[in-house]
Protein backbone atom coordinates (compact mmCIF):
# COMPACT_ATOMS: atom_id res chain seq x y z
CA UNK A 1 0.00 0.00 0.00
CA UNK A 2 3.04 2.57 1.01
CA UNK A 3 4.58 1.73 -2.51
CA UNK A 4 1.50 2.61 -4.50
CA UNK A 5 0.65 5.74 -2.43
CA UNK A 6 4.56 6.95 -3.40
CA UNK A 7 4.04 5.65 -6.94
CA UNK A 8 1.19 7.27 -7.34
CA UNK A 9 2.46 10.82 -5.87
CA UNK A 10 5.68 10.79 -7.68
CA UNK A 11 3.66 10.24 -10.82
CA UNK A 12 1.73 13.62 -9.86
CA UNK A 13 4.77 15.25 -9.11
CA UNK A 14 6.41 14.04 -12.59
CA UNK A 15 3.71 15.01 -14.02
CA UNK A 16 3.82 18.72 -12.50
CA UNK A 17 7.22 18.91 -13.53
CA UNK A 18 6.32 18.28 -17.08
CA UNK A 19 3.36 20.70 -17.27
CA UNK A 20 5.88 23.71 -15.72
CA UNK A 21 8.14 22.31 -18.24
CA UNK A 22 6.20 22.76 -21.10
CA UNK A 23 4.93 25.97 -19.85
CA UNK A 24 8.45 27.51 -19.45
CA UNK A 25 8.73 26.31 -23.66
CA UNK A 26 6.02 27.91 -24.01
CA UNK A 27 6.86 31.36 -22.67
CA UNK A 28 10.66 30.55 -24.10
CA UNK A 29 8.76 30.02 -28.11
CA UNK A 30 7.20 33.58 -27.70
CA UNK A 31 10.39 35.25 -25.98
CA UNK A 32 12.62 33.41 -29.22
CA UNK A 33 10.26 34.68 -31.99
CA UNK A 34 10.56 38.22 -30.62
CA UNK A 35 13.65 38.10 -30.91
CA UNK A 36 14.02 36.86 -34.10
CA UNK A 37 11.78 38.85 -35.86
CA UNK A 38 13.64 41.94 -34.12
CA UNK A 39 17.10 40.74 -35.59
CA UNK A 40 16.34 38.82 -38.68
CA UNK A 41 18.25 36.57 -40.16
CA UNK A 42 21.27 36.38 -38.23
CA UNK A 43 19.52 35.27 -35.44
CA UNK A 44 18.91 32.05 -33.88
CA UNK A 45 17.26 31.27 -30.75
CA UNK A 46 17.36 27.26 -29.81
CA UNK A 47 15.56 25.19 -26.86
CA UNK A 48 17.26 22.34 -25.44
CA UNK A 49 15.03 19.78 -23.60
CA UNK A 50 18.08 17.68 -21.50
CA UNK A 51 16.14 14.50 -20.89
CA UNK A 52 17.13 13.45 -24.18
CA UNK A 53 20.71 14.77 -25.22
CA UNK A 54 21.08 13.12 -28.85
CA UNK A 55 17.92 14.77 -29.79
CA UNK A 56 17.78 17.67 -27.47
CA UNK A 57 16.45 20.83 -29.82
CA UNK A 58 12.99 20.68 -29.54
CA UNK A 59 12.22 24.09 -30.97
CA UNK A 60 14.27 26.68 -32.70
CA UNK A 61 13.80 29.78 -34.85
CA UNK A 62 16.16 30.97 -37.33
CA UNK A 63 19.12 29.32 -39.22
CA UNK A 64 22.63 30.25 -38.39
CA UNK A 65 24.42 27.22 -37.14
CA UNK A 66 22.30 24.88 -39.70
CA UNK A 67 20.89 22.33 -37.32
CA UNK A 68 17.11 21.23 -37.38
CA UNK A 69 14.63 19.90 -34.34
CA UNK A 70 15.66 16.75 -33.23
CA UNK A 71 19.54 17.92 -33.48
CA UNK A 72 21.95 17.32 -30.54
CA UNK A 73 23.34 19.73 -28.15
CA UNK A 74 26.66 21.32 -28.60
CA UNK A 75 29.65 19.65 -27.33
CA UNK A 76 30.41 23.11 -24.84
CA UNK A 77 26.82 21.71 -23.24
CA UNK A 78 27.48 18.66 -22.66
CA UNK A 79 30.61 19.79 -21.24
CA UNK A 80 28.78 22.19 -18.74
CA UNK A 81 26.27 19.78 -17.56
CA UNK A 82 29.19 16.88 -17.22
CA UNK A 83 31.26 19.70 -15.23
CA UNK A 84 27.71 20.84 -13.24
CA UNK A 85 28.97 24.31 -14.04
CA UNK A 86 25.55 25.20 -15.28
CA UNK A 87 25.49 28.96 -14.55
CA UNK A 88 24.08 31.18 -16.95
CA UNK A 89 26.97 32.34 -19.72
CA UNK A 90 26.06 35.47 -21.49
CA UNK A 91 28.11 37.44 -24.71
CA UNK A 92 30.88 34.56 -25.32
CA UNK A 93 31.99 33.62 -28.40
CA UNK A 94 32.35 30.91 -30.56
CA UNK A 95 32.83 29.88 -34.16
CA UNK A 96 30.80 27.15 -36.56
CA UNK A 97 32.37 24.97 -39.12
CA UNK A 98 31.41 27.08 -41.99
CA UNK A 99 33.77 29.85 -40.81
CA UNK A 100 30.52 32.09 -39.48
CA UNK A 101 31.94 34.63 -35.81
CA UNK A 102 28.55 33.92 -33.51
CA UNK A 103 28.01 36.29 -30.03
CA UNK A 104 26.12 33.22 -28.09
CA UNK A 105 24.09 33.43 -24.61
CA UNK A 106 22.78 30.59 -23.01
CA UNK A 107 21.01 30.04 -19.85
CA UNK A 108 20.05 26.34 -17.71
CA UNK A 109 16.60 25.97 -17.41
CA UNK A 110 15.26 24.34 -13.66
CA UNK A 111 12.19 23.47 -12.66
CA UNK A 112 10.60 24.14 -8.92
CA UNK A 113 12.60 21.31 -7.58
CA UNK A 114 16.00 22.84 -8.88
CA UNK A 115 16.58 20.26 -11.54
CA UNK A 116 17.93 20.92 -15.07
CA UNK A 117 15.08 20.43 -18.03
CA UNK A 118 16.34 22.44 -20.45
CA UNK A 119 18.32 25.30 -21.88
CA UNK A 120 17.63 28.18 -23.49
CA UNK A 121 20.15 29.80 -26.42
CA UNK A 122 20.75 32.45 -29.08
CA UNK A 123 23.44 32.52 -31.40
CA UNK A 124 23.70 35.94 -33.40
CA UNK A 125 26.00 35.91 -36.09
CA UNK A 126 28.47 38.97 -36.17
CA UNK A 127 30.82 37.60 -38.90
CA UNK A 128 29.34 40.87 -41.23
CA UNK A 129 29.57 42.73 -38.36
CA UNK A 130 33.29 41.82 -37.96
CA UNK A 131 33.86 42.61 -41.02
CA UNK A 132 32.70 45.77 -41.20
CA UNK A 133 34.32 47.00 -37.73
CA UNK A 134 37.96 45.40 -39.71
CA UNK A 135 36.86 47.86 -43.16
CA UNK A 136 36.10 50.97 -40.62
CA UNK A 137 39.52 50.05 -38.99
CA UNK A 138 41.48 50.13 -41.85
CA UNK A 139 40.17 53.27 -42.33
CA UNK A 140 40.58 55.08 -39.12
CA UNK A 141 43.74 57.33 -39.53
CA UNK A 142 46.67 55.76 -37.00
CA UNK A 143 50.63 56.47 -36.86
CA UNK A 144 51.79 55.29 -40.00
CA UNK A 145 49.44 57.10 -42.37
CA UNK A 146 50.14 60.86 -43.37
CA UNK A 147 47.74 63.65 -41.96
CA UNK A 148 47.70 66.08 -45.02
CA UNK A 149 45.34 68.56 -43.20
CA UNK A 150 43.18 68.79 -46.93
CA UNK A 151 41.38 72.05 -47.22
CA UNK A 152 38.93 71.64 -50.40
CA UNK A 153 37.85 75.40 -50.79
CA UNK A 154 36.13 77.44 -53.76
CA UNK A 155 38.15 80.76 -53.52
CA UNK A 156 41.26 81.94 -52.17
CA UNK A 157 39.27 83.88 -49.27
CA UNK A 158 37.97 80.45 -47.94
CA UNK A 159 41.07 78.31 -48.36
CA UNK A 160 43.22 81.32 -46.30
CA UNK A 161 39.51 81.33 -43.75
CA UNK A 162 40.58 77.90 -43.23
CA UNK A 163 44.26 77.93 -42.80
CA UNK A 164 43.60 80.41 -40.43
CA UNK A 165 41.43 79.14 -38.52
CA UNK A 166 43.66 76.22 -37.87
CA UNK A 167 46.16 78.65 -37.17
CA UNK A 168 43.82 80.00 -34.42
CA UNK A 169 43.01 76.66 -32.90
CA UNK A 170 46.40 75.61 -32.27
CA UNK A 171 47.69 78.63 -30.87
CA UNK A 172 44.77 79.79 -29.03
CA UNK A 173 43.72 83.10 -30.28
CA UNK A 174 42.09 85.01 -32.76
CA UNK A 175 44.34 86.11 -35.44
CA UNK A 176 43.20 90.23 -35.02
CA UNK A 177 44.23 89.37 -31.20
CA UNK A 178 47.63 87.40 -31.47
CA UNK A 179 51.01 89.09 -30.00
CA UNK A 180 54.12 89.55 -32.53
CA UNK A 181 55.33 86.08 -31.24
CA UNK A 182 51.96 84.64 -32.02
CA UNK A 183 51.13 86.60 -35.30
CA UNK A 184 55.14 85.34 -36.67
CA UNK A 185 53.60 81.58 -35.98
CA UNK A 186 51.28 81.77 -37.63
CA UNK A 187 53.03 83.07 -40.51
CA UNK A 188 55.41 80.50 -40.18
CA UNK A 189 52.48 77.92 -40.20
CA UNK A 190 50.86 79.56 -43.24
CA UNK A 191 54.13 79.47 -44.92
CA UNK A 192 54.35 76.33 -44.51
CA UNK A 193 51.10 75.32 -45.64
CA UNK A 194 52.22 77.31 -49.20
CA UNK A 195 49.57 80.54 -48.48
CA UNK A 196 52.18 83.10 -49.70
CA UNK A 197 52.37 81.30 -52.91
CA UNK A 198 49.20 82.63 -54.31
CA UNK A 199 49.16 86.05 -55.42
CA UNK A 200 47.01 89.03 -53.14
CA UNK A 201 47.07 86.40 -50.25
CA UNK A 202 49.40 88.81 -48.14
CA UNK A 203 46.81 91.63 -48.25
CA UNK A 204 43.92 88.93 -47.19
CA UNK A 205 46.01 87.65 -43.89
CA UNK A 206 47.23 91.18 -43.13
CA UNK A 207 43.46 92.18 -43.43
CA UNK A 208 42.63 89.19 -40.48
CA UNK A 209 45.80 90.27 -38.68
CA UNK A 210 44.32 93.95 -38.41
CA UNK A 211 48.06 94.80 -39.35
CA UNK A 212 49.39 96.29 -42.75
CA UNK A 213 50.43 94.12 -45.21
CA UNK A 214 54.65 95.58 -44.99
CA UNK A 215 53.79 93.78 -41.44
CA UNK A 216 53.62 90.49 -42.97
CA UNK A 217 56.10 90.30 -45.19
CA UNK A 218 58.61 91.65 -42.49
CA UNK A 219 57.41 88.41 -40.52
CA UNK A 220 58.67 86.65 -43.73
CA UNK A 221 61.93 88.14 -43.81
CA UNK A 222 62.48 87.52 -40.03
CA UNK A 223 61.17 83.48 -40.55
CA UNK A 224 63.44 83.42 -43.12
CA UNK A 225 66.76 84.82 -41.60
CA UNK A 226 65.92 83.34 -39.02
CA UNK A 227 66.10 80.03 -41.05
CA UNK A 228 69.04 80.78 -42.12
CA UNK A 229 70.78 81.44 -39.24
CA UNK A 230 69.74 77.59 -38.08
CA UNK A 231 71.09 76.14 -41.37
CA UNK A 232 74.74 78.07 -40.65
CA UNK A 233 74.84 77.03 -37.14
Amino acid sequence: MATEVMTARRQRQLHRLSAEKHEVFDLLKDVGLAMTSMLGRCCEVVIHDTTDLEHSIVWMEGNVTNRRVGGMMSDAGLEKLRSGNTHPLFNYTTYTDTGKTLKSASIWLRDSSGEIFGAFCINLDVTAIELLQDFLRDLAPDSSRVDLGEAHAQTLHDLLDTMIAECEYRIGSPAEKMSKDERIEMVHMLDGRGAFQVRNSVAYIAGRADVARKTIYNDLREISESKVMQDVI
